[in-house]
């Protein structure tokens, strides 16, 4: 089959033109691949102003303003400002990793959490029941010294 120079120039220009066209795109046209690494959106920023530090999570436990109200997690701390630092839970189930120093209790709200403190060295969790302000880590004896929350979950997760 012989092709004319016309149809044969349209053909190689929509090649040239829209390379996509043909199934075959240049490796530069593709796009990075998605990959959820769950690093705290915003945690430089939360960090300089109210120095905890929030590393990972599910996006179920989120940094609150304590004034904002709702139902809330407040975490007692000898670091913060106002005596405690607030979060809200958003879904059944979350996590969030983080290094909230000098934690003394944790206030849960209407979901049953488990906080993680370290305690001598040790990762010591504790069950914290709904609506119910739990001493954790120094809040249950003032000899454990000064302990830092690594973690909230809520749920099952």
């Amino acid at each position: 089959m012989k092709l004319s120079g016309r149809v044969l120039a349209t053909a190689m220009l929509s090649v040239a033109v829209f390379p996509f066209a043909s199934g075959i795109a240049a490796a530069d046209d593709a796009p990075p691949p998605i990959v959820e690494d769950f690093d705290y959106p915003g945690a430089d920023q939360i960090y300089a102003q109210y120095h905890i530090r929030l590393l990972k999570g599910d996006g179920h436990i989120l940094f609150a303003d304590c004034a904002s109200g709702g139902t809330l997690v407040k975490v007692w701390s000898r670091a913060a400002a106002n005596d405690f630092f607030c979060f809200r839970v958003t879904g059944e189930s979350g996590y969030l990793t983080m290094d909230v120093p000098d934690v003394y209790a944790v206030t849960g709200d209407q979901h049953e959490l488990k906080a993680t403190v370290v305690v001598k060295n040790v990762a010591t969790p504790t069950d914290i029941p709904k609506n119910t302000y739990t001493p954790v880590g120094e809040g249950v004896d003032p000899k454990n010294g000064f302990t830092p929350l690594v973690e909230l979950r809520s749920g099952k997760s």
